[in-house]
């Protein structure tokens, strides 16, 4: 009886302590034998793609991709190395009982080029929702489609839609259904499903339609920010652009303005980088919807990644991929391009350039895919 007595006092104890316990270690916590006790950590959730990648935390290697470390709280020097490809390094705070995350998309240090077309591509033109781009080869207009197969194939061959002659512009509409071709002193309008041609005799017109109907879209879009942050682009930014998720905003600033802080709740493992919520005139940013960030880019022409996380910036012949808070800026390219045409495919897989690369000038620029995995 006195046995029985002492295990179940024992079982009173026993299970609300380790009860307690997983609790705290499920949260994070972990026992210190310095301190004696359990001691708040946080989680740094490292994945990469591709995986299988080095995790080096204050330089000390630690593991590889994918897997979670507990660490504790406190700024460290996250490096991401796997061989053939570009490091990713960041500095990220970790805060007690919350989960980071490093999540790179790390670049081949020596990416692949594979040429598209053979005879000639001028005037390149991606359509709005980038799944396609138009182009010209010996007064016929090309359609390439860049999305991935239900195979998973990539770089599928241009389709004819129609010959078209003395065109120096090509623009797509926004439902990306039609083609517009700028001649001089008329235009065209293709419907590139119907391979149809017709002469459009009220241009302005036309081109007032299809803005406002991008006017109407982007207003719609705008209409999730908070208020305070919709009378700022009002009043003190212009080239507003939406990334391809529409969870992000890429706008120049026109004039001085201060973005208020905690427009929303703060989520927890929110970007640690460094804000600018000071705006300057002149000065590019990008603001996240989802987490109430603001930051601003290195001066320089940029363009939406296909995943939303990252941006295009082309500069001396050169494509430079760079992550939206202005950190890990990789040069995925570097040789001969011309009007600094670089699309990446919906897939983020390749990057679609134009390029002459035979060094003759009388010869005519080809489509050329850069493989980025």
């Amino acid at each position: 009886m006195r046995t029985r007595i002492l295990l179940f006092l024992l079982s009173l104890i026993l299970v609300p302590t380790v009860t307690v316990a997983v609790i705290l270690f499920a949260r994070g916590y972990r026992f210190s034998l310095k301190q004696q006790t359990f001691q708040a950590t946080g989680l740094l959730s490292a994945t990469s793609l591709p995986t299988g990648a080095s995790i080096y935390v204050n330089g000390e290697l630690k593991s590889a991709t994918d897997t979670t470390l507990n660490l504790v709280p406190g700024t460290y020097q996250i490096k991401i190395k796997k061989e053939g490809f570009n490091v990713w390094e960041k500095q990220l705070n970790i805060e007690p009982e919350v989960v980071t995350r490093a999540s790179p998309l790390v670049f081949p240090s020596v990416p692949s080029l594979k040429a598209v077309t053979f005879s000639g591509a001028s005037l390149p033109s991606v359509s709005d929702d980038g799944s396609k781009v138009a182009y010209l080869s010996e007064n016929q207009l090309f359609t390439l489609d860049l999305t991935e197969s239900a195979l998973g194939l990539l770089n599928r061959e241009s389709r004819l839609v129609t010959s078209i002659k003395n065109i120096y512009k090509l623009i797509w509409s926004p439902d990306n259904k039609y083609i517009l071709g700028l001649s001089t002193p008329s235009a065209f309008l293709v419907d590139i499903n119907k391979s149809e041609t017709q002469p459009v005799f009220d241009l302005k017109k036309l081109t007032n339609e299809w803005n406002m109907s991008k006017d109407i879209k982007m207003n719609r879009s705008i209409e999730l920010l908070p208020v305070v942050l919709k009378n700022i682009l009002a009043s003190s930014a212009a080239d507003l652009i939406w990334s391809p998720r529409e969870n992000k905003l890429m706008y120049t600033a026109t004039a001085s303005a201060t973005i208020t802080e905690n427009l929303i709740p703060k989520l927890p493992g929110s970007n640690t980088q460094t804000e600018s919520r000071r705006l300057n005139p002149g000065a590019t940013y990008i603001y996240d919807l989802e987490e109430d960030k603001n930051f601003e880019l290195p001066t320089g022409f940029y363009s939406w990644f296909a995943d939303s996380n990252h941006l295009i910036k082309v500069e001396n012949k050169k494509v430079i991929i760079v992550e939206y808070d202005g950190q890990n800026p990789t040069t995925v390219y570097t040789g001969p391009m011309e009007n600094d045409f670089a699309v990446p495919y919906p897939s983020s897989k390749q990057l679609l350039i134009l390029s002459n690369l035979t060094g003759n000038p009388t010869t005519l620029p080809n489509l050329y895919a850069v493989s980025l995995r």
